[in-house]
Protein backbone atom coordinates (compact mmCIF):
# COMPACT_ATOMS: atom_id res chain seq x y z
CA UNK A 1 0.00 0.00 0.00
CA UNK A 2 1.63 3.41 -1.02
CA UNK A 3 0.98 6.71 1.02
CA UNK A 4 1.68 10.08 -0.16
CA UNK A 5 4.58 11.72 1.96
CA UNK A 6 3.03 15.15 3.77
CA UNK A 7 5.41 16.66 1.57
CA UNK A 8 3.54 15.98 -1.47
CA UNK A 9 -0.13 16.58 -0.56
CA UNK A 10 -2.02 18.24 -2.75
CA UNK A 11 -2.46 22.23 -2.35
CA UNK A 12 -5.76 23.31 -0.07
CA UNK A 13 -8.20 25.45 -1.08
CA UNK A 14 -9.79 26.38 2.51
CA UNK A 15 -10.60 30.07 3.82
CA UNK A 16 -8.00 29.83 6.37
CA UNK A 17 -5.62 32.89 6.94
CA UNK A 18 -2.78 34.25 9.20
CA UNK A 19 -3.74 37.42 11.15
CA UNK A 20 -0.83 40.03 11.93
CA UNK A 21 -2.43 41.31 14.52
CA UNK A 22 -0.56 38.54 16.95
CA UNK A 23 2.86 39.87 15.77
CA UNK A 24 1.60 43.63 15.96
CA UNK A 25 0.68 43.20 19.34
CA UNK A 26 4.02 41.46 20.12
CA UNK A 27 6.11 44.10 18.41
CA UNK A 28 4.60 46.73 20.49
CA UNK A 29 4.84 45.21 23.68
CA UNK A 30 8.55 44.61 23.35
CA UNK A 31 9.57 48.07 22.47
CA UNK A 32 7.10 49.53 24.73
CA UNK A 33 8.73 47.40 28.16
CA UNK A 34 12.11 48.43 26.92
CA UNK A 35 11.15 51.99 27.25
CA UNK A 36 9.49 51.38 30.81
CA UNK A 37 6.26 50.37 30.19
CA UNK A 38 4.09 48.42 32.30
CA UNK A 39 1.02 45.96 31.80
CA UNK A 40 -1.80 48.61 32.24
CA UNK A 41 -0.17 50.19 28.75
CA UNK A 42 -1.41 47.27 26.88
CA UNK A 43 -5.18 46.97 28.18
CA UNK A 44 -8.25 47.93 25.84
CA UNK A 45 -7.89 50.43 23.85
CA UNK A 46 -4.91 51.70 24.40
CA UNK A 47 -3.17 48.21 23.81
CA UNK A 48 -4.63 48.26 20.24
CA UNK A 49 -3.34 51.66 19.86
CA UNK A 50 -0.13 50.45 20.61
CA UNK A 51 -0.41 46.98 18.16
CA UNK A 52 -1.80 49.47 15.46
CA UNK A 53 1.03 51.57 15.19
CA UNK A 54 3.27 48.83 14.54
CA UNK A 55 1.68 47.45 10.93
CA UNK A 56 4.19 48.33 8.45
CA UNK A 57 6.20 47.04 5.32
CA UNK A 58 9.41 46.24 8.23
CA UNK A 59 6.99 44.48 10.57
CA UNK A 60 5.88 42.33 7.07
CA UNK A 61 8.67 42.11 4.42
CA UNK A 62 11.69 43.04 6.50
CA UNK A 63 14.15 40.22 7.71
CA UNK A 64 12.70 37.74 9.81
CA UNK A 65 9.41 39.65 9.23
CA UNK A 66 5.85 37.94 9.39
CA UNK A 67 5.53 36.97 5.65
CA UNK A 68 8.57 34.67 6.07
CA UNK A 69 6.84 32.17 8.60
CA UNK A 70 5.50 29.05 8.18
CA UNK A 71 6.98 28.09 4.99
CA UNK A 72 5.40 24.55 4.73
CA UNK A 73 1.89 25.76 4.47
CA UNK A 74 1.62 29.28 3.42
CA UNK A 75 0.77 28.64 0.14
CA UNK A 76 -2.50 27.04 1.48
CA UNK A 77 -3.12 30.96 3.65
CA UNK A 78 -4.06 33.92 3.03
CA UNK A 79 -1.93 36.86 4.68
CA UNK A 80 -4.56 38.95 6.19
CA UNK A 81 -3.15 42.88 7.40
CA UNK A 82 -5.25 43.44 10.31
CA UNK A 83 -6.17 46.67 11.83
CA UNK A 84 -4.17 49.52 11.16
CA UNK A 85 -3.08 49.03 7.39
CA UNK A 86 -5.02 51.39 5.31
CA UNK A 87 -4.55 54.48 8.57
CA UNK A 88 -1.68 56.70 9.42
CA UNK A 89 -0.10 56.25 12.13
CA UNK A 90 -1.22 57.63 16.04
CA UNK A 91 -4.81 56.98 14.96
CA UNK A 92 -7.24 56.89 18.11
CA UNK A 93 -10.67 55.10 16.85
CA UNK A 94 -12.67 56.67 20.18
CA UNK A 95 -11.85 59.90 18.13
CA UNK A 96 -11.09 59.37 14.80
CA UNK A 97 -13.24 56.66 13.78
CA UNK A 98 -13.85 58.91 10.37
CA UNK A 99 -10.45 57.63 9.49
CA UNK A 100 -11.04 54.15 8.99
CA UNK A 101 -12.49 52.50 6.25
CA UNK A 102 -10.71 53.83 3.42
CA UNK A 103 -9.60 50.48 2.07
CA UNK A 104 -6.31 52.62 0.45
CA UNK A 105 -2.76 50.91 1.83
CA UNK A 106 -1.45 53.77 3.83
CA UNK A 107 1.88 55.08 1.57
CA UNK A 108 3.53 56.24 5.53
CA UNK A 109 3.32 52.61 6.13
CA UNK A 110 4.65 50.73 3.06
CA UNK A 111 6.56 53.68 1.40
CA UNK A 112 7.40 50.87 -1.48
CA UNK A 113 3.72 50.79 -2.86
CA UNK A 114 3.24 53.73 -5.04
CA UNK A 115 0.44 54.62 -7.68
CA UNK A 116 -3.81 54.25 -7.45
CA UNK A 117 -5.63 52.41 -4.99
CA UNK A 118 -6.14 49.53 -6.87
CA UNK A 119 -2.00 49.29 -7.97
CA UNK A 120 -1.23 49.53 -4.00
CA UNK A 121 -3.27 46.39 -3.20
CA UNK A 122 -2.07 44.39 -6.39
CA UNK A 123 1.44 45.24 -5.76
CA UNK A 124 1.10 44.15 -2.13
CA UNK A 125 -0.53 41.01 -3.29
CA UNK A 126 2.21 40.17 -5.54
CA UNK A 127 5.25 40.54 -2.63
CA UNK A 128 2.92 37.94 -0.47
CA UNK A 129 2.34 35.68 -3.39
CA UNK A 130 6.24 35.76 -4.05
CA UNK A 131 6.84 35.06 -0.80
CA UNK A 132 5.20 31.75 -0.97
CA UNK A 133 1.16 32.58 0.05
CA UNK A 134 -2.01 32.37 -1.41
CA UNK A 135 -2.83 35.59 -1.00
CA UNK A 136 -3.39 39.06 0.32
CA UNK A 137 -6.65 39.90 2.83
CA UNK A 138 -7.20 42.53 4.36
CA UNK A 139 -9.40 43.63 7.82
CA UNK A 140 -12.54 45.86 6.29
CA UNK A 141 -14.09 48.55 8.91
CA UNK A 142 -18.07 48.27 7.65
CA UNK A 143 -17.90 52.36 7.36
CA UNK A 144 -17.50 55.05 4.70
CA UNK A 145 -14.33 56.68 5.43
CA UNK A 146 -15.51 60.24 7.05
CA UNK A 147 -18.09 58.73 8.91
CA UNK A 148 -18.50 59.39 12.91
CA UNK A 149 -20.59 57.65 15.07
CA UNK A 150 -22.68 61.07 15.54
CA UNK A 151 -23.31 61.29 11.85
CA UNK A 152 -27.37 61.13 10.41
CA UNK A 153 -28.49 57.65 9.54
CA UNK A 154 -27.41 56.00 6.02
CA UNK A 155 -27.78 56.99 2.75
CA UNK A 156 -27.46 53.56 1.15
CA UNK A 157 -26.62 54.84 -2.57
CA UNK A 158 -23.58 56.56 -1.61
CA UNK A 159 -22.44 53.48 0.44
CA UNK A 160 -22.79 50.78 -2.43
CA UNK A 161 -21.10 53.19 -4.63
CA UNK A 162 -18.67 53.41 -2.18
CA UNK A 163 -18.28 49.30 -1.60
CA UNK A 164 -18.93 49.12 -5.77
CA UNK A 165 -15.69 50.86 -6.33
CA UNK A 166 -13.84 49.31 -3.74
CA UNK A 167 -14.90 46.02 -4.43
CA UNK A 168 -13.65 46.42 -8.24
CA UNK A 169 -10.27 47.70 -6.14
CA UNK A 170 -10.01 44.37 -5.12
CA UNK A 171 -11.22 42.46 -8.02
CA UNK A 172 -8.30 44.27 -10.08
CA UNK A 173 -5.72 43.34 -7.59
CA UNK A 174 -7.24 39.78 -7.00
CA UNK A 175 -7.49 40.09 -3.16
CA UNK A 176 -9.76 37.47 -1.97
CA UNK A 177 -10.70 37.53 1.02
CA UNK A 178 -12.25 40.41 3.89
CA UNK A 179 -12.72 39.97 7.51
CA UNK A 180 -15.30 42.70 8.03
CA UNK A 181 -14.45 43.69 11.79
CA UNK A 182 -16.05 46.60 13.95
CA UNK A 183 -16.60 50.16 12.64
CA UNK A 184 -19.80 52.71 12.29
CA UNK A 185 -21.61 49.65 11.35
CA UNK A 186 -20.59 46.61 12.44
CA UNK A 187 -23.57 45.80 13.92
CA UNK A 188 -26.06 46.50 11.47
CA UNK A 189 -27.42 43.68 9.92
CA UNK A 190 -28.32 44.81 6.54
CA UNK A 191 -25.12 46.57 5.77
CA UNK A 192 -23.13 44.16 5.78
CA UNK A 193 -25.76 42.15 3.53
CA UNK A 194 -25.36 45.05 1.29
CA UNK A 195 -21.52 44.88 1.17
CA UNK A 196 -21.91 41.23 0.76
CA UNK A 197 -24.10 41.30 -1.90
CA UNK A 198 -22.44 43.34 -3.49
CA UNK A 199 -19.30 41.38 -3.37
CA UNK A 200 -21.17 38.16 -5.04
CA UNK A 201 -22.72 40.62 -7.61
CA UNK A 202 -19.09 42.32 -9.03
CA UNK A 203 -16.17 39.83 -7.92
CA UNK A 204 -17.50 36.21 -6.92
CA UNK A 205 -14.33 35.14 -6.03
CA UNK A 206 -14.02 37.38 -2.57
CA UNK A 207 -14.84 35.78 0.30
CA UNK A 208 -16.21 38.28 2.93
CA UNK A 209 -16.26 37.18 6.60
CA UNK A 210 -17.96 38.95 9.39
CA UNK A 211 -18.58 38.81 12.63
CA UNK A 212 -21.25 40.12 15.46
CA UNK A 213 -18.60 42.15 18.14
CA UNK A 214 -18.66 40.67 21.09
CA UNK A 215 -16.48 40.85 24.39
CA UNK A 216 -13.90 37.75 24.53
CA UNK A 217 -16.04 35.74 27.28
CA UNK A 218 -19.49 34.32 26.78
CA UNK A 219 -21.51 36.95 28.99
CA UNK A 220 -21.19 40.21 31.33
CA UNK A 221 -18.10 39.08 34.09
CA UNK A 222 -20.55 40.55 36.23
CA UNK A 223 -23.56 38.06 35.32
CA UNK A 224 -21.90 34.98 36.27
CA UNK A 225 -21.96 31.86 33.98
CA UNK A 226 -24.12 32.85 30.62
CA UNK A 227 -24.11 30.28 27.50
CA UNK A 228 -23.50 31.62 24.35
CA UNK A 229 -26.96 30.40 22.61
CA UNK A 230 -28.22 32.75 25.65
CA UNK A 231 -26.94 35.66 24.01
CA UNK A 232 -29.15 38.71 23.75
CA UNK A 233 -27.26 39.37 20.06
CA UNK A 234 -28.25 36.07 18.82
CA UNK A 235 -31.09 36.82 17.08
CA UNK A 236 -28.51 39.22 15.16
CA UNK A 237 -25.91 36.49 14.76
CA UNK A 238 -28.40 34.42 12.95
CA UNK A 239 -29.47 36.50 10.71
CA UNK A 240 -25.95 37.43 9.98
CA UNK A 241 -24.76 34.14 9.65
CA UNK A 242 -27.84 33.27 6.93
CA UNK A 243 -25.74 35.62 4.07
CA UNK A 244 -21.85 35.17 5.16
CA UNK A 245 -19.26 33.60 3.07
CA UNK A 246 -17.69 33.05 6.52
CA UNK A 247 -18.61 34.06 9.74
CA UNK A 248 -15.86 34.14 12.42
CA UNK A 249 -16.65 33.27 16.28
CA UNK A 250 -14.54 36.41 17.67
CA UNK A 251 -12.60 37.27 20.58
CA UNK A 252 -11.49 35.54 23.36
CA UNK A 253 -9.39 35.36 26.38
CA UNK A 254 -5.79 34.47 25.16
CA UNK A 255 -4.77 31.53 26.28
CA UNK A 256 -6.45 30.74 29.82
CA UNK A 257 -10.53 30.03 28.84
CA UNK A 258 -10.62 30.46 25.05
CA UNK A 259 -11.11 26.40 24.56
CA UNK A 260 -13.78 26.71 26.49
CA UNK A 261 -15.54 30.07 25.40
CA UNK A 262 -14.97 29.06 21.52
CA UNK A 263 -16.54 25.36 21.78
CA UNK A 264 -19.62 27.04 23.35
CA UNK A 265 -19.64 29.23 20.45
CA UNK A 266 -19.25 26.87 18.04
CA UNK A 267 -21.55 24.56 19.42
CA UNK A 268 -24.48 27.04 18.34
CA UNK A 269 -22.63 28.73 15.14
CA UNK A 270 -22.06 25.37 13.24
CA UNK A 271 -25.94 24.73 13.54
CA UNK A 272 -26.99 27.90 12.77
CA UNK A 273 -24.40 29.02 9.86
CA UNK A 274 -24.75 28.63 5.96
CA UNK A 275 -21.13 29.32 5.37
CA UNK A 276 -17.98 28.56 6.79
CA UNK A 277 -17.18 29.23 10.47
CA UNK A 278 -13.69 30.51 11.17
CA UNK A 279 -13.13 29.68 14.54
CA UNK A 280 -9.54 31.74 14.68
CA UNK A 281 -6.94 30.31 16.70
CA UNK A 282 -8.01 27.14 17.98
CA UNK A 283 -6.56 25.28 15.19
CA UNK A 284 -6.98 21.70 16.46
CA UNK A 285 -10.69 22.82 16.90
CA UNK A 286 -11.12 24.11 13.89
CA UNK A 287 -8.87 21.14 11.85
CA UNK A 288 -11.44 18.80 13.35
CA UNK A 289 -14.67 20.32 12.98
CA UNK A 290 -14.36 21.47 9.34
CA UNK A 291 -13.75 25.24 10.49
CA UNK A 292 -11.74 27.33 8.74
CA UNK A 293 -9.09 29.39 11.00
CA UNK A 294 -7.39 32.56 11.51
CA UNK A 295 -4.27 31.92 12.96
CA UNK A 296 -3.09 34.44 16.11
CA UNK A 297 0.49 33.22 16.64
CA UNK A 298 3.72 33.83 15.07
CA UNK A 299 7.63 33.44 15.56
CA UNK A 300 6.93 36.94 17.53
CA UNK A 301 4.89 35.62 19.98
CA UNK A 302 0.86 34.54 20.54
CA UNK A 303 -0.28 37.61 21.99
CA UNK A 304 0.35 40.04 24.96
CA UNK A 305 0.20 37.87 27.55
CA UNK A 306 1.82 34.41 26.31
CA UNK A 307 4.80 33.44 24.68
CA UNK A 308 3.51 30.87 21.30
CA UNK A 309 5.67 27.88 20.95
CA UNK A 310 3.25 26.05 19.54
CA UNK A 311 4.13 26.97 16.35
CA UNK A 312 3.54 23.41 15.19
CA UNK A 313 -0.07 22.86 15.34
CA UNK A 314 -0.01 25.43 12.88
CA UNK A 315 1.65 23.06 10.04
CA UNK A 316 -0.87 20.40 11.63
CA UNK A 317 -4.06 22.05 11.25
CA UNK A 318 -3.17 23.15 7.80
CA UNK A 319 -1.62 20.28 6.31
CA UNK A 320 -4.93 18.46 7.63
CA UNK A 321 -7.21 21.42 5.92
CA UNK A 322 -5.66 19.85 2.51
CA UNK A 323 -7.41 16.46 3.02
CA UNK A 324 -10.41 17.83 5.16
CA UNK A 325 -11.03 21.32 4.19
CA UNK A 326 -13.78 23.35 6.15
CA UNK A 327 -16.61 22.84 4.98
CA UNK A 328 -20.87 24.25 5.34
CA UNK A 329 -23.86 22.62 6.54
CA UNK A 330 -24.68 19.29 7.78
CA UNK A 331 -26.03 17.83 11.21
CA UNK A 332 -24.54 18.40 14.39
CA UNK A 333 -24.83 16.72 17.49
CA UNK A 334 -23.87 18.06 20.94
CA UNK A 335 -23.91 16.29 23.99
CA UNK A 336 -25.83 17.21 27.17
CA UNK A 337 -22.73 16.60 29.27
CA UNK A 338 -21.43 20.18 29.51
CA UNK A 339 -18.32 21.02 30.89
CA UNK A 340 -17.35 23.94 33.22
CA UNK A 341 -14.28 26.04 33.46
CA UNK A 342 -13.89 28.89 35.85
CA UNK A 343 -10.55 30.96 35.50
CA UNK A 344 -9.32 33.48 37.92
CA UNK A 345 -7.79 36.71 35.93
CA UNK A 346 -4.82 39.17 37.24
CA UNK A 347 -4.26 42.03 35.00
CA UNK A 348 -1.14 40.59 33.37
CA UNK A 349 -3.49 37.56 31.75
CA UNK A 350 -5.58 39.57 29.45
CA UNK A 351 -6.15 43.00 28.00
CA UNK A 352 -9.61 42.62 28.50
CA UNK A 353 -9.59 44.80 31.93
CA UNK A 354 -13.34 44.32 32.28
CA UNK A 355 -12.46 40.48 34.21
CA UNK A 356 -8.86 41.54 35.93
CA UNK A 357 -9.53 40.58 39.76
CA UNK A 358 -12.60 38.38 38.97
CA UNK A 359 -13.45 34.96 38.67
CA UNK A 360 -15.26 33.80 35.31
CA UNK A 361 -17.06 31.11 34.46
CA UNK A 362 -17.33 29.27 31.03
CA UNK A 363 -19.57 26.31 29.74
CA UNK A 364 -19.27 24.28 26.45
CA UNK A 365 -20.75 20.62 25.57
CA UNK A 366 -18.18 17.72 26.55
CA UNK A 367 -18.50 16.41 22.91
CA UNK A 368 -19.59 18.00 19.91
CA UNK A 369 -20.21 15.61 15.88
CA UNK A 370 -20.65 17.24 12.88
CA UNK A 371 -21.73 14.59 10.08
CA UNK A 372 -21.09 11.67 12.40
CA UNK A 373 -22.74 10.06 15.68
CA UNK A 374 -21.30 11.36 18.84
CA UNK A 375 -17.98 9.66 20.23
CA UNK A 376 -18.38 8.15 23.15
CA UNK A 377 -15.76 9.26 25.71
CA UNK A 378 -14.93 7.67 29.21
CA UNK A 379 -13.54 9.97 32.30
CA UNK A 380 -14.65 12.78 34.54
CA UNK A 381 -14.77 16.50 35.00
CA UNK A 382 -11.10 16.69 34.20
CA UNK A 383 -11.85 14.98 30.60
CA UNK A 384 -10.55 17.30 27.69
CA UNK A 385 -13.44 18.46 24.63
CA UNK A 386 -13.86 15.80 22.91
CA UNK A 387 -14.76 16.56 18.65
CA UNK A 388 -15.51 14.72 15.90
CA UNK A 389 -16.59 15.51 12.11
CA UNK A 390 -17.18 13.00 8.69
CA UNK A 391 -15.95 15.29 5.73
CA UNK A 392 -17.66 15.90 2.60
CA UNK A 393 -13.93 15.00 1.13
CA UNK A 394 -14.26 11.52 3.20
CA UNK A 395 -11.89 12.16 5.64
CA UNK A 396 -12.63 11.33 9.30
CA UNK A 397 -10.98 14.19 12.18
CA UNK A 398 -11.30 13.54 15.77
CA UNK A 399 -9.34 15.90 18.50
CA UNK A 400 -9.17 16.12 22.26
CA UNK A 401 -8.78 19.66 22.81
CA UNK A 402 -7.48 20.60 26.47
CA UNK A 403 -8.58 23.21 28.94
CA UNK A 404 -7.31 25.00 31.58
CA UNK A 405 -8.34 23.74 35.08
CA UNK A 406 -6.53 25.35 37.56
CA UNK A 407 -3.98 25.91 35.41
CA UNK A 408 -3.39 22.20 35.02
CA UNK A 409 -3.70 19.34 31.65
CA UNK A 410 -6.82 17.99 31.49
CA UNK A 411 -6.95 13.96 31.82
CA UNK A 412 -6.55 12.25 28.77
CA UNK A 413 -9.73 10.19 27.55
CA UNK A 414 -10.64 6.72 26.58
CA UNK A 415 -12.69 7.42 23.03
CA UNK A 416 -14.73 5.10 20.93
CA UNK A 417 -15.69 6.36 17.62
CA UNK A 418 -17.74 5.29 14.56
CA UNK A 419 -15.32 5.99 11.51
CA UNK A 420 -17.35 4.49 8.40
CA UNK A 421 -15.34 3.51 5.84
CA UNK A 422 -12.90 6.39 6.08
CA UNK A 423 -9.43 5.35 4.61
CA UNK A 424 -7.99 8.62 5.70
CA UNK A 425 -8.26 9.64 10.44
CA UNK A 426 -6.83 12.63 11.48
CA UNK A 427 -6.16 12.30 15.25
CA UNK A 428 -5.26 15.63 17.36
CA UNK A 429 -4.53 15.91 21.04
CA UNK A 430 -3.90 13.39 23.87
CA UNK A 431 -5.69 10.08 24.75
CA UNK A 432 -5.73 7.58 27.08
CA UNK A 433 -6.85 5.29 23.77
CA UNK A 434 -8.82 5.71 20.67
CA UNK A 435 -11.06 3.12 19.38
CA UNK A 436 -12.34 3.53 15.69
CA UNK A 437 -15.19 1.48 14.57
CA UNK A 438 -15.46 0.90 10.88
CA UNK A 439 -18.32 -0.50 8.40
CA UNK A 440 -16.01 -3.10 7.37
CA UNK A 441 -13.05 -5.52 7.77
CA UNK A 442 -9.75 -3.57 8.62
CA UNK A 443 -6.66 -4.71 6.49
CA UNK A 444 -4.07 -2.36 7.00
CA UNK A 445 -3.16 0.79 8.78
CA UNK A 446 -0.31 3.31 8.45
CA UNK A 447 0.30 6.32 10.45
CA UNK A 448 2.34 9.44 9.87
CA UNK A 449 3.10 12.38 12.18
CA UNK A 450 1.16 15.21 10.53
CA UNK A 451 4.14 17.93 11.49
CA UNK A 452 7.20 15.74 10.40
CA UNK A 453 8.51 11.94 10.18
CA UNK A 454 7.97 9.42 7.85
CA UNK A 455 4.80 7.04 7.96
CA UNK A 456 4.88 3.34 9.13
CA UNK A 457 2.49 0.65 8.91
CA UNK A 458 1.54 -0.41 12.40
CA UNK A 459 1.32 -4.13 13.80
CA UNK A 460 -2.17 -5.55 12.40
CA UNK A 461 -2.25 -8.46 14.85
CA UNK A 462 -2.00 -6.10 18.12
CA UNK A 463 -3.97 -3.46 16.72
CA UNK A 464 -7.22 -4.79 14.21
CA UNK A 465 -9.93 -6.74 15.41
CA UNK A 466 -12.09 -6.96 12.54
CA UNK A 467 -14.02 -4.01 11.82
CA UNK A 468 -12.43 -1.96 14.64
CA UNK A 469 -8.73 -0.40 15.07
CA UNK A 470 -7.18 -0.01 19.05
CA UNK A 471 -5.03 2.95 19.69
CA UNK A 472 -3.22 3.52 22.93
CA UNK A 473 -2.10 6.54 23.73
CA UNK A 474 1.55 5.66 24.01
CA UNK A 475 1.13 4.03 20.98
CA UNK A 476 -0.07 7.33 18.97
CA UNK A 477 2.29 9.27 21.33
CA UNK A 478 5.16 7.32 19.78
CA UNK A 479 4.44 9.71 16.49
CA UNK A 480 4.30 13.04 18.29
CA UNK A 481 7.09 14.58 16.75
CA UNK A 482 7.13 18.55 17.88
CA UNK A 483 9.43 20.79 18.76
CA UNK A 484 7.81 22.99 20.99
CA UNK A 485 4.65 22.78 23.09
CA UNK A 486 2.24 21.54 20.44
CA UNK A 487 -0.07 19.13 21.34
CA UNK A 488 -0.04 15.72 18.75
CA UNK A 489 -1.60 15.53 15.51
CA UNK A 490 -1.20 11.68 13.62
CA UNK A 491 -2.74 11.12 10.21
CA UNK A 492 -3.74 7.42 9.83
CA UNK A 493 -4.60 5.34 6.33
CA UNK A 494 -6.43 2.68 6.39
CA UNK A 495 -6.76 0.12 3.87
CA UNK A 496 -9.69 -2.43 4.08
CA UNK A 497 -10.86 -6.04 3.15
CA UNK A 498 -12.98 -7.18 0.62
CA UNK A 499 -16.39 -8.92 0.86
CA UNK A 500 -14.80 -11.84 2.01
CA UNK A 501 -12.12 -10.50 4.42
CA UNK A 502 -9.35 -11.59 2.18
CA UNK A 503 -7.36 -9.59 -0.11
CA UNK A 504 -6.75 -5.33 0.06
CA UNK A 505 -9.83 -2.70 -1.80
CA UNK A 506 -8.24 -1.33 -4.07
Amino acid sequence: MSVNPIKALPRGESLSYCCSWASQNFVAKRRMLGKGAVAADFFGALGSKLARAELNEELIFGKGGFAEQFPEVRKDLFFVLDDGWDVPYSIDPDCEIHMFGSLEIDTERFPSLQGTPAERLKQMNKMLRARGWRGLGLWIAPQVQGERYDDPDLDYPKHEAYWRERILWCKHADVRYWKVDWGKHSGKVEYRKMMTDLGHELFPELTIEHACCLIPVNGSPLEGLIRYENFAKLERICKICDYSDAFRSYDVTDDMLSATTTMDRLSTLLEVSKGIVNCEDELYMGAALGCAVGIMRSAYGSNLYHMCTRLDEVTAAIRWQRIAPPFAGGPLLRSEWILTDRCYFRPEDTWFKDIHGKTVEQAAPAVIARNTPLPTVEGDETVPFVIASQNPSGAYSLAAIRRRIAFDRTTPPCVTCFAGVSEQIGVFGSFASVTLRFDRPVKAVVAQSLIRGDARKLPVEEIVRGNEVCLSGALLAQFDTTCDNSENAVMLTVSFADQNGTGMEQ
